[in-house]
């Protein structure tokens, strides 16, 4: 799990590169931190001379020579039918944590910006994807585009060792002998989502699992 000065040096790197030094205004309102968390976490980088200071409006930062950084965050993409929209927000509320760790960056067909040409943007999000989420339900299966295009693809990547894929069961259908269904699928036992007591436990559960495999791949990469 990415440390706050892991994440601090990583976003430094992202908007400075090795040696531009970067405001303060525009690393905290990346980093979407309290001023007080910022402060503590570039008083700290500063006393272990992981970052210099410079001057400029407001103060700037830049990485010190030899300053270790964090492992870039997992492109996820969220392969999903249009009517089960509702169980993919709530799902993607449970990654937020995830995701402001610095550990994934996820990506579903509504961040396709208007004008853009919408079956290359999802090409192009498959292509560059490290881990898909497959949201499981019998409108997905039903799905022409959904199987022929975004499963078809992710699982192509996946048998040439490029992506991990992972099925999320949201509602009860007869999915064990699709293509997907010999991956280990979550929630545990491949207890559909709305079939649990609380939702919220199980995309807790999701998440938790979402985690585990992200911080596995990434010491993976280091490693």
């Amino acid at each position: 799990m990415a440390t706050f000065e892991e994440r601090f040096l990583n976003k430094l790197k992202e908007l400075g590169g090795a040696d531009e030094a970067v405001t303060n205004n525009a690393m905290r309102a990346k980093l979407g931190w309290k001023p007080e968390r910022y402060e503590q976490t570039k008083k700290s980088l500063f006393e272990k001379k992981l970052i210099t200071l410079a001057q400029g409006a407001g103060g700037k930062v830049r990485l010190a020579n030899g300053a270790p950084v964090a492992p870039k965050a997992l492109k996820v993409f969220i392969s999903y039918a249009h009517v089960d929209e509702t169980i993919m927000l709530q799902l993607l509320a449970h990654l937020k944590p995830i995701t402001k760790l610095g550990l994934v960056d996820h990506w579903y067909d509504g961040k396709i910006k208007p004008g853009e040409k919408w079956a290359a943007a999802i090409k192009q999000k498959l292509n560059e994807a490290d881990i898909v989420l497959l949201l499981i339900s019998v409108d997905f299966i039903n799905s022409e585009y959904c199987n022929e295009v975004e499963l078809k693809d992710a699982l192509n990547r996946h048998a040439e060792g490029l992506t991990e894929v992972i099925p999320i069961i949201a509602r009860n259908c007869l999915w064990h002998d699709e293509a997907f269904g010999e991956f280990q699928a979550l929630p545990k036992n491949g207890q559909a989502i709305t079939s649990w007591p609380d939702r919220d436990d199980a995309l807790t559960e999701v998440a938790k699992a979402v985690r585990a495999r992200a911080q596995d791949l990434i010491g993976k990469k280091v490693n």
